[in-house]
């Protein structure tokens, strides 16, 4: 294995065992002019899949047209439109493998990704999870690693996921990620988060091959690009956690924690949206300049646009738009 493995520490001696079998699992709907790419990254790895398995989910286009060749090797499952989350159960439910590897069907694996997955669960079988870096890309560019904008955690993993989802299109063992319940249908933006958090409350490890393996590509039309409705679910969903889960009390100043910072960032956003396509940026900057845990720049910077909105409308033009990967992690949104 070239990456280093991030894992938390074993309970005891390990025996390395035999490889596991990786069946990738896509979830679709209208993506007719990637899915091609997305299926031929997981088709041409160095240590092929066991085996592919789309879910349509209810799509009005030719996703077989789409696949051509590629069509007789991979195994289209159909159900009626659900949303991400019904249709990743859906293929995992009639997947085989011992793992199921989550991959979108506007990204890509790199050719070494399913061999490191299997390298990292050779050497530790105890591992439920195990993920790869991600490269995060907007209109081809390389923006960040994924650690970059969200740090692995090794260790407390349980109240690391309360805080943030720190890993992502990992492969999850068919059983486990079966026996929670799966992805969590009631959530658009979040469902994969809404997932791992099931996963790793139910006591699952999860380790990181520290390699980017998986590109990310944010585009407009993707789930990721509206960062302040994603705030909005994410508050939603950590307290339904709360609501859900026998929490300890750290656990859930945790939750108190992570839901103040994702409200800043909602209201932030919201914020930022209002001044650059012209809506109610007095009312929404005016949120941001008196509202609790704004740094004073940011909050100068709302001022600005509360008595000049035409102005902030204009030093904001383009860099907001091109921040779409900025907006989905509340990365250096203070210092924008």
């Amino acid at each position: 294995m070239s990456g280093r493995l991030l894992a938390p520490e074993p309970a005891g001696p390990l025996v390395r065992r035999e490889r596991p079998t990786l069946s990738v699992v896509i979830p679709y709907y209208r993506r007719a002019d990637v899915i091609a790419e997305a299926v031929r990254s997981a088709l041409h790895q160095t240590l092929p899949p066991y085996e592919v398995v789309i879910c349509d989910d209810g799509s009005p286009d030719d996703l077989d047209g789409a696949l051509g060749p590629m069509r007789d090797r991979v195994t289209v499952v159909r159900r009626r439109n659900g949303g991400a989350a019904a249709a990743l159960n859906t293929a995992a439910s009639v997947a085989t493998g011992e793992f199921v590897v989550q991959l979108d069907s506007d990204d890509v694996f790199l050719p070494r990704r399913l061999e490191a997955i299997s390298d990292a669960v050779v050497v530790r079988p105890d591992l439920d999870v195990v993920a790869t870096d991600a490269l995060i890309e907007e209109d081809g560019e390389v923006l960040w690693r994924f650690r970059d904008a969200v740090p692995f955690a090794v260790d407390d993993q349980r109240r690391a996921v309360l805080r943030h989802c720190f890993f992502a299109w990992p492969a999850m063992r068919r059983s486990r990620l079966l026996a929670v319940g799966g992805f969590d249908e009631r959530y658009r933006a979040t469902s994969d988060w809404a997932g791992f958090i099931r996963l790793v409350l139910d006591g699952a490890l999860v380790g990181m091959v520290d390699e980017p393996l998986y590109r990310w590509r944010l585009g407009a039309g993707s789930i990721s690009a509206d960062g302040a409705y994603n705030a909005e679910e994410e508050i939603r969903l950590l307290r339904q956690v709360g609501d859900d889960y026998a929490l300890d009390p750290v656990e859930r100043r945790t939750i108190d924690e992570a839901v103040d910072g994702m409200r800043r960032r909602a209201t932030l956003l919201r914020a930022k949206e209002a001044v650059a396509d012209g809506g109610d940026a007095r009312r929404r900057s005016l949120a941001v300049a008196f509202g609790p845990g704004f740094s004073p720049r940011t909050r100068a910077k709302a001022a600005v646009a509360v008595a000049a909105p035409g102005l902030a409308r204009r030093t904001l033009a383009g860099r907001f738009a091109a921040g779409t990967a900025q907006r989905r992690f509340g990365i250096g949104l203070e210092a924008s």
